[in-house]
């Protein structure tokens, strides 16, 4: 019994040391990156105030700049004022603020898929470069950082509670819930053209299975939540900047048009999308046929947030690789979810799971390592 007690101490114990040296390896190199990628591209022109095109001085240019976006460009508005304010902040503090939110994200990942262990930390952490479409311009470029990185945390902030509420109808919701959803959902919204609605399709069906399925009334923050997603959604979707840009990108006929957007769709689906749905897919189908389980409402929701997210895009003139990062996102989280089932089910397969998030970890580190030589 003592040998046994001690077999498992020492293996507890390499295992922490091991998950907490990966998550420092991950760590500084994710640090180098980001100190070694300076403002460029678009960074330079959301420097200046957009109006007038003079250096940003204060907030003020901020609103006056973002006036000038929603009306002559496009609706997001709160990311790219967000863009901005770390612009204004330098390098060095926006550097800063990107491995926060970096960090951050990882997190967010374990408490959505309800794992909040450090393995579980290190294998969103992997994961999220790993199977990444484009991990420069979407993780380490500032603009990017802001658009994915900084949107896909407040998104999952928006959403965990909705989530929640549908894994435990009965629960007692969250501290403040009430005030602080408003703001997180008129973000959520107001985020990108496909993460947007798709989180307001996500908040109508929990509201729905609350109603249909539990016979509960929903809280008043799941309908104040919806209600500014909605109004967030609507800025970004209908802003006259989206259509003055579409009129400059896509001047085609309507078959070139359509022929474009199928085309676009297809990569997007089979190439920047295919790491994280093949894993998705196979935890899918272990827990499924293999194990005879079914998905919760929770995760269906889940799956559906992957789902739509990446149809909207159909509405896009262009699907950058980087665009993929919001459904890569909700894959993750989804598989680490089942991840969890699977292991708290079995019981055994441990050894299985550290093999495959060894590989994942140590591709990560590579593509980290390939982006600054």
């Amino acid at each position: 019994m003592t040998q046994t007690w001690e077999r498992r101490k020492r293996k507890t114990w390499i295992t922490g040391t091991a998950t907490a040296a990966g998550i420092l390896v991950l760590t500084v190199l994710e640090w180098l990156a980001h100190r070694n990628t300076p403002f460029m591209m678009d960074d330079l022109w959301y420097s200046t105030n957009l109006a007038t095109d003079l250096p940003l001085r204060g907030m003020a240019d901020i609103v006056e700049s973002q006036v000038w976006h929603f009306l002559n460009w496009g609706g997001r508005c709160v990311t790219h004022g967000i863009l901005q304010m770390t612009l204004m902040s330098g390098e060095f503090m926006a550097d800063v603020l990107n491995m926060a939110a970096l960090l951050f994200l990882g997190w967010m990942i374990c408490v959505v898929a309800g794992w909040k262990k450090p393995f579980a930390f290190l294998l969103a952490s992997s994961l999220i470069v790993a199977l990444n479409a484009n991990v420069k311009m979407s993780m380490f470029w500032q603009a990017g950082t802001v658009n994915y990185v900084y949107s896909t945390v407040w998104i999952f902030l928006f959403i965990w509670p909705y989530l929640r509420q549908a894994e435990e109808p009965g629960g007692n919701p969250l501290p403040l819930v009430n005030l602080w959803i408003l703001p997180l959902g008129l973000m959520a919204g107001w985020s990108n053209e496909n993460m947007g609605p798709a989180c307001l399709c996500i908040c109508a069906a929990s509201i729905l299975y609350l109603i249909k399925k539990q016979h509960r009334r929903p809280g008043v923050w799941m309908i104040s939540g919806s209600v500014m997603c909605f109004l967030g959604s609507i800025m970004v979707v209908a802003a006259p900047g989206n259509f003055v840009r579409v009129g400059e990108l896509e001047k085609k006929t309507f078959m070139a048009a359509v022929y474009d957007r199928f085309c676009s769709m297809l990569h997007g689906g089979t190439g920047f999308l295919f790491p994280s749905a093949a894993l998705l897919l196979t935890l899918l189908l272990f827990w499924t046929v293999c194990m005879g389980q079914k998905l919760r409402p929770a995760q269906w929701m889940l799956a559906a947030l992957a789902v739509l997210s990446y149809g909207a895009m159909v509405l896009s003139p262009h699907y950058p690789d980087r665009a993929s990062f919001g459904t890569m996102a909700v894959c993750i989280v989804l598989s680490l979810w089942l991840l969890k089932d699977i292991l708290d089910r079995k019981g055994v397969g441990g050894g299985y799971v550290a093999g495959a998030a060894f590989c994942y970890w140590s591709y990560a580190v590579w593509q980290l390592i390939c982006i600054q030589a």
